[in-house]
């Protein structure tokens, strides 16, 4: 089927004249803030926005940037600000952003449509009485869901967490990274899949290097494994006093790592700039894009690679109090190398996707006229306005049936309530064993959680599993010698085991997981 579809889109490429200029305008007269914007399996585009800061509200377009349909999500009565939406293996998408649905204070969110835009399933992470987010969902080779949130935790102090779902929306485990004392307010940023795990982007206020104060905001960088250990973390700038407030990230096809920041210079203004990093965490290079002498924040909102030596951004700066927005191509050391300024909103543009055919169409927002709407162009390679295709183009569809828009309120059936228990009831964690002394039997219950410590790098994580295929109970006597073991799996809650004919003595239980041990306890044979 898709194969048909891409052989239909280069068909009508190569034998169709092009006419009126690639700009739309969503929305008008519903007051709808866009959020983000990617290319759909059939050429056309989804768009994920917030009307009135209610809802989540996903718009689907053909290739011409016609609508097709909405979907409005929500109850109405509620603060909604979506964060992104992507493309899932089944052809389906997934939705992330927080919202105050369930409680006082936000939590993140996570919505899963199917090809027909219907919701699959709806999950939300509370921590009552914390301002908690949603930043970013990213889908997984494997087909599960990474999850970046910002959760402020008190125990450990905690900004940014990952959280890894698997197809059907079953948590399997979640992450914080504490931080050091020297290190205060983390805003996770963007999140890059590799397949040898995780780049967290954030920024993070710290002082330079021997000194304790003041603390400056710097880019951060966070590489993490599959397992969302930490595998090596880096606070841009310590040593060379470079100040940056970070935007978003992407990789090229040898998987080093470009993130678009603002630089501050102090005696000079705030100018757009790329960070390069390499993809063990060395430091490559950093490039002011261009010198504004303005100390208004400038930046490149969005990015893309357009081939493996340019990069596409879009974003904006003020220069001579003028303030332009601009679509950018650079070659990957930031040198500008085309500039076309975008009509100017009261907003600015927000998000780019990369079409099939090596062109950009980024959304923006504008409030001219008292009420939001989304602002949508696309450009060539050329950086010149793309045409729309002057004939009708038939789509084919994943969805087996019409697809009308409406409104639906999540049931979100699965709410998980307590992020932080683990470390609030350290009961949940451990193993128990009873009775204690113990003569014929003793009973093991395996705990609710399985935590796995990191502590080889400077700031630690912990990875609480909420889900696993099994682990492995062993029982040793005090001289080290095993008389018990067992794999057990998730959905044993219980061991009984006969200790009848033990010699008396102590004998220590240990559950070990992925070859670490994650929780024991000792017991005395009477």
């Amino acid at each position: 089927m898709i194969r048909f579809l891409i052989f239909c889109v280069a068909s009508f490429l190569s034998i169709h004249s092009y006419c009126q200029d690639w700009v739309r305008i969503y929305g008008q007269g519903l007051d709808v803030v866009g959020r983000y914007i990617i290319e759909d399996y059939d050429k056309g585009y989804l768009i994920i926005g917030d009307p009135d800061y209610k809802y989540s509200w996903v718009l689907k377009t053909d290739i011409n940037g016609n609508e097709l349909w909405t979907k409005t999500l929500g109850k109405g009565n509620c603060t909604v600000w979506s964060s992104n939406i992507e493309k899932t293996i089944d052809g389906g998408s997934i939705i992330c952003g927080t919202w105050t649905k369930f409680n006082t204070s936000f939590d993140a969110f996570l919505i899963k449509l199917n090809a027909c835009g219907g919701v699959e399933w709806c999950k939300t992470l509370i921590t009552p009485t914390n301002y908690d987010m949603g930043i970013r969902v990213k889908p997984t080779p494997e087909g599960d869901f990474v999850l970046l949130g910002g959760y402020f935790l008190t125990d450990p102090y905690s900004n940014i967490s990952l959280f890894k779902f698997n197809h059907s929306g079953d948590l399997i485990w979640h992450q914080f990274y504490p931080m050091d004392s020297i290190y205060y307010d983390d805003q996770p940023r963007d999140l890059v899949v590799d397949n040898d795990g995780y780049l967290i982007f954030s920024s993070r206020y710290c002082p330079d290097q021997g000194t304790n104060s003041p603390a400056i905001i710097r880019s951060y960088f966070l590489k993490t494994d599959t397992t969302g250990n930490k595998k090596w973390d880096l606070v841009y700038g310590v040593d060379s006093h470079y100040y940056s407030w970070p935007i978003m990230a992407t990789k090229n096809s040898f998987n080093d790592y470009y993130a678009t920041c603002s630089h501050t210079i102090y005696s000079s203004g705030d100018n757009p700039a790329i960070i390069k990093l390499l993809h063990d965490g060395d430091t490559s290079y950093n490039h002011d894009i261009i010198n504004t002498g303005s100390f208004w924040l400038s930046g490149m909102i969005s990015l893309d690679f357009f081939n493996d030596t340019n990069l596409i951004l879009v974003g904006g700066w003020v220069i001579n109090d003028v303030k332009d927005l601009v679509i950018i191509k650079t070659d990957t050391l930031g040198n500008l190398r085309k500039t076309k300024i975008l009509p100017l909103l009261t907003s600015t543009y927000i998000s780019t996707a990369k079409s099939f055919d090596n062109k950009f169409i980024t959304i923006g927002n504008d409030a001219t006229g008292a009420t939001w709407k989304i602002y949508a162009v696309k450009v060539n390679s050329d950086l010149e306005y793309d045409s729309i295709y002057s004939q009708p183009f038939t789509y084919d569809s994943l969805c087996p049936y019409s697809i009308v828009s409406d409104t639906v309120d999540p049931d979100c059936d699965n709410v998980y309530v307590g992020i932080d228990e683990p470390f609030k009831n350290p009961e949940t964690t451990r193993l128990k064993v009873y009775p204690n002394p113990a003569t014929n039997f003793i009973t093991i219950e395996m705990p609710k959680y399985l935590v796995v410590n990191n502590t080889a790098s400077k700031i630690p994580s912990t990875t609480i599993y909420h889900m696993w295929g099994s682990a492995v109970l062993e029982i040793y006597d005090l001289f080290g010698k095993k008389l018990f073991e067992k794999e057990v799996i998730r959905s044993e809650t219980a061991l009984m085991i006969d200790v009848s004919r033990w010699p008396k003595g102590i004998y220590f239980c240990r559950l070990v997981f992925n070859n670490q041990t994650v929780a024991d306890s000792k017991v005395i044979v009477e």
